[in-house]
């Protein structure tokens, strides 16, 4: 089933991930569902986008969340290889420099 916060699907890019509702406190009278769907629809291109490039699911984790005031994060972990490795690619992109 599509959501109306950008298209993505419960499956898109998350195969294997337990999706949490993690974030932080909650705070009464803020509505976080909104945001962390949004977080959640990122998270999924994320992992997926990633995935496409060969990065392996065990070494990225890309999981919605939300900060203190209600907006929806995405929470990024990932090992140091994969994170060096993730580094060089960004800088090769065009408008980005050269790879150190």
């Amino acid at each position: 089933m599509a959501m109306d916060d950008g298209g993505a699907r419960a499956d898109d890019g998350m195969e294997g991930y337990e999706l949490e509702l993690d974030g932080g406190a909650l705070v009464p009278g803020v509505d976080y569902e909104a945001e962390w769907l949004r977080a959640r629809a990122a998270a999924c291109k994320l992992n997926a986008a990633l995935g496409r490039l060969g990065i392996a699911r065990e070494r990225l984790r890309a999981q919605a969340g939300w900060a203190g005031d209600g907006s929806g994060v995405v929470h990024v972990s990932l090992d140091t290889g994969t994170a060096t490795d993730l580094a060089r690619l960004l800088e090769l992109m065009p408008g980005n420099g050269s790879a150190a």
